[in-house]
């Protein structure tokens, strides 16, 4: 029955991938604020005539996007639909992701296919997905009050939440689908494993504030800023801390850095565990990094079109997997050579 688990698992991992990229695209056509109240029972339905368009409209108009930002654009009911529907597919698929990883465990242990200890996991990704739908309408209805835009703290904490309920899901396949590792590794190369990931996740979060505050569209020039590596006002806030918090410059300069630091750093890990067991996955990283890093100054650069920033994203995604795929190799070895 661990053949049904693992295709379970395989579904749910790509089913979350899928509600990545769809809230990614959700924030850059700005449709993340076109539907101003939260029904998760009865929302199911989007309007059906033209009727319920109109009053859906007409509510929107209530709220600041409208009348701060959309109504300056000569927003009408065929443009409302449009942010619309990108808004109702996200929930919609964040339904559907909800009832994905809430029935097949209930079936499964009831059933006997999976153990007590494995079941204690599917529910701590219940309540994962549960979480992340309550922090979802958390961080639109900071944009519905005077200011038409999410808080990039409940965003940054919207995306890391849908991070780590796939690197969670993704690490339960793997400790399915793997048997026993019987291979030795250097202790002391394995290590750089750790600061890369801390690194990455400091990448996402600065990215994430990005994302949250548009300051990707500061500066649309690669390598300078303002025609300098290092430009003026990274520490314009006061007390300093608060530049890493707050300010836009210093999201975008971290985010450069950080970025070109990763990518120096990966290319020197493959290079040192390309006699290790696990280096065609350190490849791949590698790889992925380089890919990510072109999509990131191409992205930049064409001052964040939808296809490109939702390809960034995606490729954070997959950096993720690849490190945890990496992770887990080297902390399921059975054998270790220093």
């Amino acid at each position: 029955m661990s053949i049904i688990v693992s295709r379970w698992l395989n579904i749910c991992c790509i089913s979350v991938f899928t509600m990545i990229l769809i809230g990614g695209a959700t924030r850059l056509t700005q449709s993340g604020l076109s539907m101003v109240d939260w029904r998760p029972l009865l929302g199911i339905l989007p309007p059906l005539n033209h009727e319920q368009w109109v009053e859906s409209f007409n509510e929107y108009k209530k709220y600041p996007e409208y009348q701060k930002i959309n109504q300056f654009k000569n927003m009408n009911l065929s443009k409302y639909k449009s942010i619309y529907y990108w808004e109702y597919a996200h929930r919609l698929f964040g339904r559907i992701l909800g009832l994905l990883f809430i029935i097949p465990p209930l079936i499964f242990f009831t059933k006997g296919y999976i153990s007590r200890n494995f079941f204690k996991h599917c529910l701590y990704c219940m309540l994962l997905i549960i979480f992340q739908g309550l922090l979802g309408w958390f961080m639109v209805k900071s944009g519905l009050v005077d200011n038409p835009h999410v808080s990039h703290y409940r965003l940054t904490a919207h995306l890391f939440l849908a991070f780590l309920l796939i690197a969670y899901v993704y690490w339960l396949k793997l400790k399915v689908e793997t048997k026993n590792i019987s291979a030795t590794y250097s202790k002391s190369i394995a290590l750089h494993i750790n600061p890369i990931f801390v690194l990455y996740i400091i990448q996402v979060i600065f990215g994430a504030f990005i994302a949250g505050t548009k300051a990707g569209l500061l500066w649309n020039t690669f390598p300078l800023m303002e025609g300098r590596l290092v430009p003026e006002g990274l520490l314009a806030l006061e007390p300093l801390y608060s530049n890493f918090f707050n300010n836009m410059k210093m999201f975008q300069f971290c985010h450069r850095l950080i970025g070109t630091s990763l990518l120096i750093y990966a290319a020197w890990f493959f290079y040192i565990s390309r006699n290790e067991y696990y280096s065609k996955y350190v490849h791949f990283l590698f790889m992925a990094f380089l890919i990510q890093f072109y999509i990131g100054i191409m992205t930049l650069l064409l001052r964040v079109p939808v296809v490109l920033g939702v390809m960034h994203q995606g490729f954070a995604v997959l950096i993720l997997l690849l490190l945890i795929h990496i992770k887990f190799l080297i902390s399921n070895s059975q054998t270790i050579k220093i």
